[in-house]
């Protein structure tokens, strides 16, 4: 019996180690323009406006030099704090995006330090990447947008 429990817990542990391990080479087949579209239909976020312009992005501190494609929306208007950035990037590039982002998220947090519904927003703000996606999405329930995200990449 104990020979049986230990060889079903073993293989139980495999299975769990392979399910978690996620493949560099694994790619998403959604475009960044999809993945956006993903986020910002998860939770009700205000106007936004795409972000295109690469002296804009460079002054974000997003470098997109290794990226395929990418998607970049802000608010609208200043009173509300949301930002969402989908990277596709190569998977040597993964690193050094998801570190431009985390100083995205940095900036976001100092930079909108002012009213608490945006202190608020900012410190919500969650960077992570799967697969082939680096992302960043600020807003008040961001960890809902993840969530949605990571099942669909």
């Amino acid at each position: 019996m104990k020979k049986f429990v230990s060889a079903v817990l073993t293989l139980l542990f495999a299975a769990v180690a392979g399910g978690c391990s996620d493949s560099s080479n694994a790619k998403t087949e959604k475009t960044a323009d999809e993945l956006l579209d993903i986020v910002l239909s998860s939770v009700e976020f205000p106007q936004t406006v795409s972000v295109t312009d690469s002296e804009r992005i460079e002054a974000m501190g997003i470098d997109i030099s290794g990226t395929e494609e990418y998607a970049i929306v802000q608010q609208m208007l200043s009173v509300d704090v949301v930002e969402v950035i989908i990277l596709k990037v190569e998977a040597s590039e993964m690193t050094s995006a998801v570190k431009s982002l985390e100083k995205r998220k940095e900036s976001l947090i100092k930079d909108y330090a002012f009213y608490p519904e945006q202190v608020a927003s900012a410190e919500a703000t969650v960077v992570g990447s799967k697969k082939n996606v680096a992302y960043l999405i600020c807003h008040s329930k961001a960890g809902d947008a993840e969530e949605k995200l990571l099942k669909e990449i």
